[in-house]
């Protein structure tokens, strides 16, 4: 299974195709590595049964069209490693935001410590009269 492969290059329209396998990267990754190419070419984004088709029409008509496709499996490689990473990271950046919005807001800090009390004396209540029965 291949991940990206030049499928095409046409001197004669001056276009480049690519092949993209939807299943390694997403739909977003393609089209955020298309969106940093906007100033070098203009591009076609496609779907066939297996694979997503993106066409690549360079600005300048002296730019070399492999040179152009292997620039733009690049940043597919940097977007999918960039989404991967905020993914994994995700919950560490939600921890360090709540802190930091906490932090600027005591009475809200307060008030969860408050309820989170009360909910482990409630669950402590529990089963103290579970232990008697």
């Amino acid at each position: 299974m291949r991940r990206f492969f030049i499928d095409e290059i046409n001197k004669s329209e001056n276009y480049v195709k690519l092949r993209v396998n939807e299943k390694i990267y997403s739909k977003e990754t393609i089209f955020a590595a298309g969106y940093i190419f906007l100033d070098k070419a203009f591009i076609v984004v496609d779907k066939d049964k297996q694979d997503v088709l993106v066409y690549l029409f360079p600005k300048n008509d002296k730019q070399d069209l492999r040179k152009l496709a292997l620039e733009f499996t690049a940043e597919l490689l940097n977007y999918a490693h960039y989404f991967n990473s905020a993914r994994i990271n995700a919950e560490a950046v939600k921890a360090i935001l709540q802190r930091a919005l906490f932090s600027v807001s005591p009475p809200v800090v307060k008030e969860n410590k408050d309820k989170e009390l009360e909910e482990l004396i409630k669950e402590l209540e529990k089963e103290e009269r579970a232990n008697k029965r």
